[in-house]
């Protein structure tokens, strides 16, 4: 995955100037790294998957702490630790896009304009994930807008969780523009692809946390449906749409990391960092 030389070494077959045997130079090798990504990421959604159902669920474990820590739906469990740094990792990708294309003078600045926005924001999202904080602005605007006398989730017209009617549209306008500047950007088929696979994951994610929101016996609202007409309890059936939900969500990043690291490959193909000691203070 990666390659390491003496930087003094390197610099001693071009006549510079060395600077000791402590340096190094970190090359890594890209289109590994990427197959690594897309294998390592899935094994583990699919483990978190698996550990849910088997260890939170069934309890093979029957111990409370261990339960929780496998549980898909909840916000101080692995997978939501592993879904929160995954989606920073495509912030700090994006970001690395961006740095490549500032140091190409002759690309226009909407470019990297766009890598730009891409990246902060998914690094925002990340933020946001981990700290709750779409859910913290939902019940705040519930609480000052809401029918305090209502026992009905939703505001006004919204009859969901009032986050989406907060964020939905910011999101949905987010995701246009990753479809527009992010398809046009990427080179190959199979990376438009995934993109597109990914943000239909996204919008699946997001329909699946509305009809939650619902009330029970809501029109829309699956849930009830299947409650009302199958075996399925309502605890039982709101906890695997969740997981269903969390899965979906952290596949479609897995898609959308993948094509970016694999545009990123593409664009800068030796990547990799020098460790250069400063001889003055060693």
């Amino acid at each position: 995955m990666t390659r390491t030389r003496s930087t003094s070494e390197a610099q001693s077959k071009q006549n510079l100037p060395g600077v000791g045997s402590r340096g190094i130079t970190i090359y890594i090798d890209g289109p590994r790294v990427v197959k690594y990504v897309l294998v390592g990421a899935i094994a583990l959604e699919v483990l978190f998957v698996i550990g849910d159902i088997f260890i939170n669920r069934v309890d093979l474990i029957d111990i409370n702490a261990i339960e929780r820590f496998w549980n898909i739906t909840r916000e101080d469990g692995v997978a939501s630790w592993f879904g929160t740094t995954q989606t920073w990792m495509v912030g700090l990708t994006a970001l690395l896009l961006y740095l490549v294309q500032r140091r190409d003078i002759g690309k226009p600045k909407w470019r990297r304009l766009g890598w730009l926005i891409v990246g902060l924001v998914m690094l925002y999202l990340a933020m946001d994930d981990g700290a709750e904080f779409h859910e913290r602005v939902g019940t705040t605007v519930e609480e000052m807008f809401g029918d305090p006398e209502s026992e009905a989730p939703g505001i006004g017209f919204f009859p969901s969780y009032v986050w989406q009617a907060v964020f939905l549209p910011l999101l949905s306008a987010f995701a246009v523009f990753v479809l527009l500047f992010v398809y046009r950007e990427l080179k190959t088929r199979a990376d438009r692809l995934l993109v597109v696979a990914a943000l239909i994951l996204l919008a699946v994610a997001v329909a699946v946390d509305f009809t939650e929101g619902l009330e029970i016996d809501h029109a829309l609202n699956v849930q009830g449906y299947l409650v009302r007409n199958s075996g399925w309890t309502q605890d039982s059936l709101r906890h695997y749409a969740k997981s269903f939900e969390e899965f979906i969500e952290m596949l479609a990043m897995t898609l959308l990391w993948v094509a970016l690291l694999r545009h990123l490959v593409r664009v800068a193909p030796r990547f990799g960092f020098n460790l250069e000691p400063d001889n003055a203070r060693v």
